[in-house]
């Protein structure tokens, strides 16, 4: 294999389960913007605030997992590379397990502590019985998503990335179908949240279906067998669940500190900004789980060379998508919220601003994240959040009484920049690699490429009127379309994407 081949066969792999993974995200992204007008509208401001904080609640309850999707997958894939399909299926059933388990805790916790949380949370007295039925179903919900991500997981660590996608795009289906059926029988949040369950559930069923034909090879095995690899799992599991948990509190902090302190109606300014951040920056974020099954495989087979070309070639197109997404979003802010929900939401554009960055900030660990995870140094990420939560909530608790919402935001940003800089350094020490390096050059052209595409789009919208309607989305489309393509001309003038290499790998994918 000639030296020129080898990396387009690499980055073409990349790219197509990329485009799998993403399109089953944009699918969900695209049903959550269509609808949260009519559930806004729907549930009143206080009403959609118990649903954002549903899902904080099952985004933490998710960070309880021990790691047990990010274990499967990448044990599967190392069980996979070395032709062991009973071993797979082990660590598949043991995750499966951890989720029965581990429900059962969490079931039992949130039945006896319901009051007390929503207690401290702050919840007006309307809003309590249904708030008190979100609690209680998280649960189910979380058990139901962990056993639909396992399976999922074990497609993808058989490079089936296809099928994954699958399931994801039928879950979505089913969201999208019962959403309006919803609110237009008046079910409110309950119905919403049976609504999650369901399609969760209609998932699990599908990947159980197709997982015998995607995964060749592949077997479940009886929970005797897989109890065996417990402290293997755990090894793995332990610093993932620790990381997690960290990270979930990390993003989930600020909504929480709001209710308590300022409003429940300022949770939905928080969800209504934060949710499009984390929703635009998943795209770029799927490159990664793309990645780590052929990361854990180049680890297993000790190539170490190869590992070093896919963590800095996998770094450059992962950084920038980031700088393209984050021109388009701060640069479009305002113009997306006054065309999406109509005037009045300046604090939920403020709130996707600031954390835009902090998500740019945090992808930009990406691609150490995949080498640490692939060659099981799981605890070097644990490092990187708690510095970043413990700098995000000091600054939090200090600025928020004093400044509001920008405090908060602050210090998600500050922390965020500190984690990623630890972290970097941390995972150029254990692969000795050269840190300075790391830190310094794959960073400059992504920083010049969203700060230009942001001028673009911001000058852009600044200079387009304001519209209603079809010629509002057209305008706004326009403004991100701008900051979008110069974003990306300054990666391919700068030569840190090669129009060359892109082709190579665009054309056998379309």
């Amino acid at each position: 294999m000639s030296e020129s081949s080898r990396p387009r066969g690499l980055a073409r792999d990349l790219a197509v389960n990329t485009l799998h993974a993403a399109s089953g995200r944009v699918a969900a992204v695209l049903v959550w913007l269509f609808f949260t007008p009519m559930i806004l509208r729907g549930l009143g401001k206080d009403g959609f605030g118990v649903w954002a904080l549903f899902f904080t609640l099952t985004g933490q309850l998710a960070a309880l997992d021990f790691g047990l999707v990010q274990a499967t997958l990448r044990h599967v894939a190392a069980a996979r590379e070395r032709g062991d399909h009973a071993e797979a299926g082990a660590f598949a059933t043991l995750g499966l397990a951890g989720y029965v388990l581990l429900g059962v805790l969490c079931a039992v916790g949130l039945v006896a502590l319901s009051d007390p949380i929503l207690a401290w949370l702050h919840i007006p007295p309307g809003q309590i019985e249904v708030a008190r039925f979100a609690l209680r179903l998280g649960a189910p919900v979380f058990v139901l998503a962990g056993f639909a991500n396992v399976v999922m997981a074990v497609a993808q660590g058989y490079g089936r990335f296809d099928v994954a996608n699958g399931i994801v795009l039928t879950l979505t289906a089913q969201h999208a179908i019962g959403i309006p059926i919803v609110m237009h029988n008046g079910w409110g949040l309950r119905g919403l949240i049976a609504n999650v369950a369901i399609g969760w559930a209609l998932g699990l069923v599908l990947g159980l279906a197709l997982l015998p034909r995607a995964a060749r090879g592949f077997r479940w095995t009886w929970p005797e067998r897989a109890s065996r690899l417990v402290r293997e799992m755990a090894r793995f599991g332990g610093p993932m669940q620790m990381t997690s948990l960290l990270w979930t509190i990390n993003l989930s902090a600020d909504k929480l500190l709001l209710s308590r302190y300022v409003a429940l109606a300022a949770v939905t300014t928080y969800e209504l900004g934060a949710r499009v951040a984390n929703s635009a920056f998943t795209f770029p974020q799927l490159m990664l789980a793309a990645v780590l099954p052929t990361a854990t495989a180049l680890h297993t087979s000790r190539r170490a060379a190869r590992l070093r070309e896919l963590h800095d070639r996998a770094g450059r197109y992962l950084l920038a998508a980031v700088a393209i997404f984050l021109a388009v979003l701060v640069g479009c802010s305002d113009r997306l919220y006054e065309t999406w929900l109509g005037p009045g939401h300046d604090g939920a554009a403020l709130v996707l601003r600031w954390i835009a960055v902090a998500f740019a900030l945090l992808l930009a660990s990406g691609p150490g994240s995949v080498i640490a995870r692939a060659i099981g140094r799981t605890e070097l990420e644990t490092w990187y959040h708690v510095l970043s939560l413990a700098l995000h909530l000091a600054l939090s608790l200090l600025l928020l009484p004093r400044i509001g919402l920008p405090g908060a935001l602050i210090g998600s940003v500050v922390g965020n920049f500190a984690g990623t800089a630890l972290f970097i350094t941390l995972v150029a020490r254990v692969m000795s690699w050269p840190a300075l390096v790391l830190l310094v050059r794959p960073h400059g052209v992504p920083l010049l490429a969203a700060l230009a595409g942001a001028a673009a789009g911001w000058g852009l919208d600044h200079a387009l009127p304001h519209a209603h309607g079809a010629l509002a989305w057209t305008l706004l489309a326009l403004s991100g379309l701008a900051a979008a393509l110069a974003s990306a001309a300054v990666t391919l003038i700068t030569r840190y994407i090669r129009w060359q290499e892109l082709r190579a790998i665009i054309q056998p994918v379309i």
